[in-house]
């Protein structure tokens, strides 16, 4: 009770064709020439014409940027932050999932910094704010439009940039750009903003306003992740999952998050694989390590989620909470990680970088080596 928390959000505006509001925003941001982050994926879909029909109605020009790759790396961002540099921008729209708009963060970063970005790994040491940053997300999931994190790879190593000078200007949040994800995109950005939810929750750092945010979260997704892979076209169904990834990133934002992130940060990174594919190889074992330091708390997630827990013990809440996640994932997900093997093993690396990664600040215990060493042997099936 009576506990400091701080809380910080963007501006967003929701609901369909909220993207064509890119171009009035650049203007009020008194940018005159944007570089136009974009997914390659995207840039030739049919709603992606209102953003650039926005911008020149407003008159704002744009440069195309999309030598993009999942899990945004550090040239990349390099690449990018010297064309906007060349082309004399003075802002960024970002259109696309996650790894496009950590780019755009990077860029931003190095743009208004100068040096490398990864000069700017770690909490707090972005001195000067980016340009003003747009976002349009394209999946819901990953939070970048609304987060103070940018996730870079750096040599097959996931790094953290954590700062408010990363939290864009505005987030434009229309459940028509999420009308286009293949499914298993679908379930990977889904599966990751749950886990940015229960972190969130279980977190030494949450608070009464990011847990109400975390399991309605849970509460949402239990239920609408299905939902809409089986129904991907339905405006209505897409509109819920969009709404929980922002509930979910301004939980994680503010709270903070936890070993399922540091661990799959680093195999994410290794592996070069989806963020939600990643943290589904660790949740298992790790909601194990973790449920005795906060039994409770995986109590009102479970409950959020629908299993009645009044009558099980701890041990049966544990295997119904896990089977219940394994559940939502869908069968896409969990063939991955039953297939999941590695021919080598990088556990030194892993363990490593696992006790280096800021989540592990906010996890509800602080593990020591030995515990992430068998947490990864039970990832890893060895």
């Amino acid at each position: 009770m009576g506990e400091l928390r701080k809380f910080v959000s963007p501006e967003f505006i929701t609901g369909i064709n909220s993207r064509a509001f890119a171009g009035r925003y650049a203007k009020n941001f008194k940018a005159e020439r944007v570089l136009l982050t974009v997914d390659p994926s995207v840039f030739t879909l049919d709603w992606m014409e209102s953003i650039l029909q926005s911008l020149d109605d407003e008159k704002v020009e744009y440069v195309p940027f999309s030598e993009i790759t999942e899990n945004p790396k550090t040239y990349e961002i390099m690449k990018g932050a010297s064309l906007f540099r060349k082309k004399k921008c003075d802002g960024i729209v970002a259109v696309g999932g996650g790894s496009t708009l950590d780019c755009a963060k990077g860029i931003g970063i190095v743009a208004a910094n100068g040096g490398d970005i990864t000069d700017y790994i770690g909490v707090d040491r972005v001195s000067i704010p980016m340009p003003p940053l747009i976002c349009i997300p394209t999946t819901a999931g990953s939070s970048a439009d609304v987060s103070q994190y940018a996730v870079i790879s750096d040599n097959k190593y996931k790094k953290l940039v954590i700062s408010k000078s990363v939290v864009p200007d505005v987030s434009l949040l229309d459940p028509q750009t999420l009308m286009t994800q293949p499914e298993n995109v679908t379930y990977c950005s889904g599966i990751d903003a749950l886990f940015h939810a229960i972190e969130a929750f279980c977190s030494n750092g949450s608070s009464k306003v990011t847990d109400i945010f975390a399991l309605k979260t849970v509460e949402e997704l239990s239920s609408g992740l299905v939902e809409v892979a089986e129904d991907p076209y339905n405006p209505e169904l897409r509109e819920k999952t969009m709404f929980a990834s922002l509930y979910a990133g301004l939980a994680f934002s503010n709270a903070g998050l936890g070993l399922i992130h540091a661990m799959s940060h680093s195999i994410g990174g290794l592996l070069d694989i989806s963020h939600g594919v990643s943290s589904m190889l660790t949740a298992g074992p790790v909601i194990n390590y973790n449920y005795s330091f906060c039994p409770e708390k995986y109590r009102k997630i479970s409950a959020a989620m629908g299993i009645d827990e009044s009558r099980l013990s701890d041990t049966e809440l544990k295997e119904a909470l896990i089977s219940a996640i394994y559940d939502i994932a869908g069968e896409y997900t969990t063939h991955i990680i039953n297939n999941f093997r590695l021919e080598r093993e990088p556990e030194d690396i892993i363990v490593k970088r696992t006790l280096n990664d800021p989540c592990i600040a906010t996890n509800p215990g602080i593990p020591d080596e030995d515990a992430i060493r068998q947490i990864w042997r039970e990832v890893s099936g060895r």
